[in-house]
């Protein structure tokens, strides 16, 4: 007998077991997920026979237009089978359960971002499409030594709380069409940021108030996840970040439109399933941003 249900408090041993099957995390980690951002009413199951098979969380954000309307969405998160249940289309049944449920709660799209380029295809079956793109660099430390600040201003870099950031993010982003989160998922990002050894940042330049997210792969590699600052002084804020946090090299994520001179690849990171009859053409064009999203 099949079942789709919400997460029960006494399932969490099951789903830090399929979990770690599925996506290979250290119980460390795990445990951290379940301890800062799990939430039963968030974490739907998919069961067979009374075993939890399958699982997603549902994350709520919103999606704010270059006219600063938004819709309603929710970040469709860590979708797991269990691989003794794979190839019965119980992922296919959870995340069309979900879309239902959803809409039925008056939530406009979904959205989420494919861990590989192949899961492009599968959520494109289940209604998605290509919705928010990024700029993706890798620099070496050696590279960087070779950039030349654009003002002479002192550049100061400070870890911010969750709101400040959140402040800052959504004025350098008015205008834009783009994925905002509330202050609870931004307190989850600079956990895991700190988590990892580095943090979220507030930068300042002149009167210019950037924001950076960061995290520590390992003692060599840093990604910046999130670089918001005018085009101008990006090689100035990403100068600072490496003084707070040497590496031999950094994986760098801007928005689209930005950073051109870096060259990199632009490429699809997110997409959107629309819930009810809005045009397309608004929330699929290529200078949508998505940003975070605890890849």
């Amino acid at each position: 007998m099949k079942e789709i249900r919400f997460a029960k408090k006494s399932d969490i041993p099951k789903l830090k077991e399929i979990w770690k099957i599925c996506f290979g995390d250290d119980d460390d980690y795990i445990d951290f997920f379940f301890k800062n951002k799990y939430k039963e009413e968030e974490t739907l199951l998919s069961l067979c026979d009374g075993e939890i098979a399958a699982m997603l969380t549902m994350i709520p954000t919103k999606i704010v237009m270059p006219d600063n309307s938004s819709l309603k969405a929710s970040m469709i998160y860590a979708v797991a089978t269990h691989p003794k249940y794979r190839g019965k289309g119980l992922s296919s049944k959870l995340m069309e359960y979900s879309n239902n449920y959803l809409l039925n709660n008056n939530v406009d799209a979904s959205i989420l971002v494919p861990a590989t380029e192949s899961l492009f295809k599968f959520y494109s079956r289940q209604g998605y499409m290509e919705g928010f793109y990024l700029r993706e660099v890798v620099l070496t430390d050696e590279n960087i030594k070779g950039f030349e600040r654009i003002t002479n201003t002192q550049c100061l870099i400070v870890s911010a709380t969750p709101e400040e950031y959140n402040k800052r993010r959504e004025n350098l982003l008015q205008g834009k069409l783009y994925v905002a989160y509330g202050d609870e998922e931004i307190a989850y990002q600079k956990a895991l940021s700190k988590y990892s050894g580095a943090d979220i940042y507030a930068i300042d330049i002149e009167d210019i108030r950037g924001c950076a997210i960061v995290e520590r792969i390992n003692s060599e590699k840093v990604i910046i996840k999130e670089l918001l600052i005018p085009e101008k002084l990006l090689k100035d804020g990403i100068i600072q970040i490496t003084k707070s946090l040497p590496a031999k090299e950094y994986i760098l994520r801007l928005p689209s439109y930005l950073g051109e001179d870096f060259g990199g690849v632009i490429r699809a990171f997110g997409m959107i399933h629309l819930h009810r009859r809005i045009d397309e053409k608004v929330v699929t064009n290529t200078s949508g941003y998505m940003g975070l999203a605890y890849d």
